[in-house]
């Protein structure tokens, strides 16, 4: 299964409680990418999905710094 599907609904509200650090870093990303914190947010989910899709397909993500170490990305 892919790991995002279009939905062709409306947008749909949904509320949530987040801790200090991730308001702060919604909020930095927004800034950063001059997006909305909800843009960030859906980015988020989406993105995260995509990680746990490829862990689930047996696949590992990495991150190449620009000094061309690798690093693996994990979420606990």
């Amino acid at each position: 299964m892919p790991y995002f599907q279009p939905d062709t609904a409306e947008s749909r509200k949904v509320t949530v409680n987040l801790i200090p650090k991730a308001w702060d870093a919604a909020n930095a990303t927004a800034t950063l990418l001059g997006l909305s914190r909800t843009d960030v947010i859906n980015r988020a989910i989406q993105a995260y999905a995509f990680f746990e899709q490829t862990r689930a397909d047996g696949s590992e993500v990495f991150v190449r710094s620009a000094d061309g170490s690798m690093t693996q990305v994990r979420f606990l």
